[in-house]
Order: C-alpha cells, then structure tokens, then sequence
C-alpha cells in the first residue's frame, strides 16, 4: 500500500510539469510538492514565504514546562508587530518588530498590574492600545506601551460556559463599531469541551456568551482552541480545533479519533453563526485576513499555512511552511498576522527545542 502511494504521489507530481523523484521525505522538490498540495486545489498563491528563522531561544525547559513558550501576536496601528513569546505566568515575556518582521528586538518583560494574573493572547484596540486577556478569572487587560506594563480591565463573563480559557492564536479583538469579541473555550456539560464567543457592545460592562460550537455525548464531538478573523465585508470567519467520534479513553477526559479545524461564519458581528462545517484537517488553527480578502491559516500538523479566498469554505496553496527537512515532531503552535499591504509573519514553536520560536516572512508577489 505504502508504495503504491509512493508511485501515485510520483506521478502526481508529474503531471504538474515537476521531474519525477527518486524518494519522498528527503527536504528536496519532491517532498514539497507532495506537501504543498496535498490536501488541496493546484493553485499558485500570490504569497511567497521567506525561510524561517529562530526569533527567541528561552531558558531549557523540562518536560512539564514545554508549554511555558507558547507565541502570540498583534500588529499595532503603527505598524509595530508585538509577540508575546512566554505569555503565561507572572512574568511575561516580548519580543517586537518596527520593520516589518525583518528584525526583532531583544527580549522585555512585562510588568503585571493589580489583578492581572497572566497575558494569555492579545489583541489591538481601535484606540491603539494592547489588548491581552488574563485568566482566573477572565479579564480584559491593557499596556500601552507595547506589553511593558499592564493594567486590569474589566471582567469577562461566559454566562453558562464553565472552566472558561482562551486559546493564544484566538486573538481578542474590537470591531468597526465598537463591539468587543473574545473567543474562549469550557464546559457547557462536564467533560466535554465546547468553544464559543463572549460578546460585548457596550466596552465589557456586560456580555453574551454565543456557542459556536456545543460538545456533548449524543454528537461525540468537543470544540477548543476558537480563532477568529475579521473581514473587510464585516463579517468574522471562526475556526475550532475538532475531535469527533469521542470517547472517554480516561475517565471525564473525552478523546477523539480524528482532529480538525472546523469553520463558522457571521454577518452580523458575532450575534449569530453558522453551523460548524469541517474545513482543515489539522489543530492549533491561527487566521488573520490579508490584503484582497484572502485568509492566510496557521495550523498543525505538520504545520502548515493555507489560504482561502471564499471566507474559509476552501483553501488553497496548503504547504508547509518551514523549509527544512520535515521532522515528526515539528512543533505546536503557529500564529500568523498581516504586517503590511505586501507583507504577513507567521512564527511558530518549535517542538523539539521546546523554547524556541522560528518566524517566517510572507510577502505578495502582485
């Protein structure tokens, strides 16, 4: 079986006008042709990636402490592209960039105001301050001055959802008239997770907590790790990590057979949304619109980056995105955003040096 999918993959790779290769698996042409366009359509993207490189080495870290480096990220008004490279804990740490990803700065901690507990995503609000969400419990937190120092916001209620946590590539955010949405993640029944958006239109004063997608025993299915992108038409696109066919492999820690990116769409700010439809095959989803209407995905595994230019319905161009030999353990975690017209970042963590984060460069060929 495995070698006839060899000869298959070959000839593939043929009939797209590429030389016919000797193995598969390599780091050469031949594996990335495979990769590029296994899951997807034939077609070129107008988005050429640059080779990734090491951002930020933290400390050694044990086994326990692997998920101490985890990055997410946020494009200032001015341009100036922030990453929370260790944002759990007490003692955040940053990078930032001021042209364009091509360099980063040293790393700066930041300083964590009265009931600020942790940075665990972050966003940018209209006004241009730094936006970041703290845990236990759910709070809005504010820096301005790009993560060094932060004050605490308001609460975050999410009503019936319980055990309530966000995902760092769900990226809190304030739409064009003012409304704040939060993606998170809990419990609507006990140990099944489901995902949702906490939604507020007057500045978190008060919320309403949307399910989009509901976990339970009769679908087998739990939802986590929510992201949203906002699109130039007003509308959001959702995407959440999916498990489906679910059992209970340890007791009250429901496990699944299969993992995906499942989508859900709004027009109407976040009030009401489409069911969930499966649209990547994969987990840790990131998303971010660029320039044209086009949605660049971040997700594993192994990681890769995908586009789609109908809102998410389909995708394109999906290919990994680092350009060294593959690994099986290649990491967690990829974040991706716009920097400018011609220009997105996507940075990941690293797996096997478990405190390192890569960032690669995407720029627009036309």
């Amino acid at each position: 079986m495995k070698s006839s999918f060899l000869v298959l993959v070959l000839a593939v790779a043929g009939m797209l006008g590429y030389p016919a290769a000797t193995a598969l698996g390599e780091g050469e042409a031949d594996y990335e042709i495979f990769l590029r366009y296994a899951d997807s359509p034939v077609v070129e993207a107008d988005w050429k990636l640059t080779r990734a490189r090491v951002v930020y080495k933290g400390a050694p870290a044990t086994h326990e402490e692997r998920y101490r480096v985890i990055p997410c990220v946020a494009r200032m008004l001015d341009g100036t592209i922030v990453v929370a490279v260790e944002p759990g804990g007490h003692k955040p740490i940053f990078i930032r960039s001021s042209d364009g990803a091509r360099t980063w700065s040293r790393p700066y901690q930041g300083v964590l105001g009265e009931e600020v507990r942790t940075i665990s995503t972050i966003g940018v609000r209209r006004d241009g301050r730094l936006m970041a969400v703290s845990e236990k419990p759910l709070r809005l937190a504010y820096s301005e001055d790009q993560g060094k120092t932060w004050t605490s916001g308001k609460l975050i209620d999410t009503g019936p959802l319980k055990g309530s946590w966000v995902w760092t590539g769900g990226r809190p955010m304030e739409l064009a008239d003012g409304t704040l949405v939060i993606p998170v993640a809990g419990y609507l029944q006990s140990g099944w997770l489901s995902a949702g958006v906490a939604r507020s239109t007057d500045d978190g004063d008060s919320w309403q907590f949307i399910v989009t997608g509901h976990g339970n025993p009769d679908n087998q299915m739990i939802f986590s790790e929510p992201t949203i992108a906002a699109l130039s038409d007003g509308s959001l696109v959702a995407l959440m990590r999916t498990e489906d066919r679910v059992k209970e492999i340890v007791p009250g820690e429901p496990r699944g057979e299969r993992t995906g990116l499942c989508r859900v769409n709004s027009i109407d700010g976040g009030k009401t949304w489409t069911s969930p439809i499966e649209t990547l095959t994969g987990s840790h989803g990131s998303v971010v619109e660029l320039p044209g209407g086009v949605l660049l995905c971040g997700y594993h595994r192994a990681p890769r980056l995908a586009f789609s230019s109908d809102a998410g319905r389909s995708w394109y161009a999906n290919k990994l995105w680092v350009t060294d030999k593959p690994r099986s353990d290649w990491g967690w975690y990829t974040v991706v955003e716009m920097v400018d017209k011609t220009t997105a970042v996507a940075l990941i963590k690293e797996m096997k040096t478990p405190n390192t984060i890569q960032a690669c460069r995407l720029h627009r060929r036309r």
